[in-house]
């Protein structure tokens, strides 16, 4: 009988010795899973960073594109109005809108010169320091953006 008891008490330690192996194994191998898992994501991540900055970038030369555009209709409005009959008010709006032109020109340089960073960090200060003008700044935008897009439309509209 010692004999069978010896045998079972081998049976139990062999057993306990396949599931601590067992264990060890599938604990490497989660821990593994994990660095990979991990890994995996940081390469997503940097992937999706570049390719935001990217488009971010492309959307920076396209909005200093539309400024200098603006820049320019602003200049083609001013020669108009001195063009035409020649009083104080037309020569005043000219100089206005040629004043409006240099600085549209100056902000679409700024956009093209410096680092998206530094455009949003240059944001976040200016909307800090002045809440009400970047209140009054943003519906401005939003107007013109909405005039602009109405203009862009299909133009069938008799309303």
């Amino acid at each position: 009988m010692a004999s069978k008891d010896n045998v079972i008490t081998d049976l139990a330690k062999d057993v306990a010795g396949d599931a601590a192996r067992a264990s060890r194994s599938a604990k490497a191998a989660a821990s593994d899973l994990i660095v990979e898992v991990k890994d995996d994501a940081a390469v997503m991540a940097k992937k999706a960073g570049a390719s935001a900055l990217s488009a971010a970038g492309q959307g920076k030369t396209m909005a200093a594109d539309a400024v200098h555009g603006l820049a320019d209709a602003a200049r083609q409005m001013a020669s108009k109005l001195e063009d035409g009959k020649p009083d104080s008010s037309n020569t005043k709006a000219a100089e206005y809108a040629r004043k409006a032109a240099d600085g549209m020109d100056r902000f679409s340089s700024t956009l093209r010169d410096k680092e998206i960073e530094e455009i949003a960090d240059n944001a976040r200060d200016a909307v800090r320091q002045n809440p009400a003008i970047a209140i009054g700044a943003a519906a401005l935008i939003g107007f013109a953006l909405a005039r602009f897009l109405k203009g862009n439309g299909s133009g069938d509209r008799d309303a």
